[in-house]
């Protein structure tokens, strides 16, 4: 009886917590999904509305449209990985995916986020 209630209880709290890292990750995931599926789809002024503050102030909406341009273009994408921190009060992430761009070439990209306003934002030099 003991070995039952103790294996019930680890698959229980396993749940929860694998429950909770989703809640933590998913969103994080679902920004840096819509982010690339906007590029995907051509539409770079889009993903620029998803940028951060910081990498905003860094590009005009035409220079980041512009520069994408320049870029392969993504025909399809896969998460491989989600990582989420706070540290001294400052939430990030980072989304590793894998790009199959128009070449053929298939580009691993980790794309840098934070959250901004209680909403996840792509940062840095995300494509």
């Amino acid at each position: 009886m003991v070995v039952v209630l103790c294996c019930a209880g680890v698959g229980t709290g396993g749940f929860f917590l694998f429950k909770g890292l989703k809640a933590a990750t998913d969103p994080a995931r679902q920004a840096a999904e819509s982010f690339v599926s906007d590029l995907e789809a051509g539409d770079a002024a889009a993903a620029y509305e998803l940028l951060c503050t910081d990498t905003r102030r860094s590009f005009t909406k035409d220079a980041f449209v512009r520069g994408v341009a320049r870029q392969p273009q993504i025909q399809s994408h896969k998460v491989n990985g989600v990582n989420v921190s706070t540290v001294n009060g400052r939430t990030s992430g980072t989304v590793s995916m894998a790009l199959k761009l128009d070449s053929g070439f298939t580009d691993r990209r980790a794309i840098p986020l934070v959250k901004e306003d209680g909403a996840w934002k792509v940062c840095g030099q995300p494509y």
